[in-house]
């Protein structure tokens, strides 16, 4: 039987988590200077690399470019803005701080603005494919960074625990779209890519809007297919930049080394999403 618990000023999902986001925010200077440095630098980041490929193309796709990265870093600003609530440490500190970890977790994401440009807009002698490895593969290792990060130097929160998976969602659900796109991946690969990262942030999205709290910290078994994800895309970008065979390497290593975990990882989120608490409204 479910476990049943108490919401936020008589509020549950979603909006309770606002709700204390909100308090967080007004009473707290420090932490809302710290946002607003990284949503600042998210937003240099964000419009700089996206308009700055897509002039490449034509000064049309230049102003579309950035009209859809102000977007983009609107929606992306918004999720650890709404989740302020969870800045605390694993025993309920509080952290008046974003934090470098969480900061860099949400540069990840900030990136997909870029890269989606990178594997969709033509660039002369092949840039974009250049870019798209060497920016993309960057940005893949804030995720070993930022985790290193918090364990050494701190703060770890569970705002930031909460945080990587969704971030990693957001990335891997995009470079699947755009490894695809660019030829570095098969279609299949990009799909299985596709299912494992947006998926359980579709389903965990639901389950906070209709009450239940399961954890939102990553599985070991969705950390190791992260890990294995990253080095699987690295092999076939190799790969596909020497127009090598990238259907059979896809197929030696995506079945055995990511259709697995990805499945044990669904197995694990399965069990947690029918074990997760309801929130009720309090008194």
């Amino acid at each position: 039987m479910s476990q049943v618990v108490e919401g936020d000023r008589g509020l549950t999902g979603l909006a309770g988590l606002w709700a204390g986001s909100r308090d967080r925010l007004r009473g707290s200077p420090r932490l809302r200077r710290s946002f607003a440095a990284w949503a600042a630098l998210g937003l240099v980041l964000t419009e700089a690399f996206a308009v700055g490929v897509a002039q490449l193309q034509s000064p049309r796709a230049a102003l579309v470019a950035a009209i859809a990265a102000l977007a983009w870093w609107l929606a992306v600003t918004a999720v650890p803005l709404v989740g302020a609530a969870l800045l605390t440490t694993p025993d309920g500190a509080p952290v008046d701080r974003l934090g470098a970890p969480n900061g860099l977790t949400a540069m990840r994401a900030y990136s997909c603005a870029g890269l989606t440009c990178c594997a969709f807009l033509s660039t002369p002698h092949r840039l974009g494919f250049i870019l798209w490895g060497t920016i993309g593969a960057v940005a893949a290792l804030f995720d070993l960074l930022d985790g290193w990060i918090a364990r050494r130097f701190g703060p770890v929160t569970r705002l930031g625990q909460a945080l990587d998976p969704v971030m990693d969602c957001v990335f891997f659900s995009m470079a699947a779209v755009g490894n695809v796109a660019l030829g570095i991946v098969p279609a299949w690969l990009g799909g299985l890519m596709l299912a494992r990262y947006l998926g359980p942030l579709l389903f965990g999205v639901g389950f906070q809007l209709y009450g239940r709290r399961p954890e939102l910290s990553a599985t070991e078994w969705g950390k190791r297919n992260t890990v294995l994800t990253g080095a699987v895309l690295a092999i076939l970008l190799v790969v596909r930049s020497v127009d090598g065979p990238v259907g059979p390497v896809a197929l030696a290593l995506g079945v055995p080394l990511l259709g697995t975990t990805t499945l044990l990882h669904f197995a694990v989120m399965a069990r947690r999403e029918r074990d997760a608490p309801v929130a009720r409204p309090g008194p």
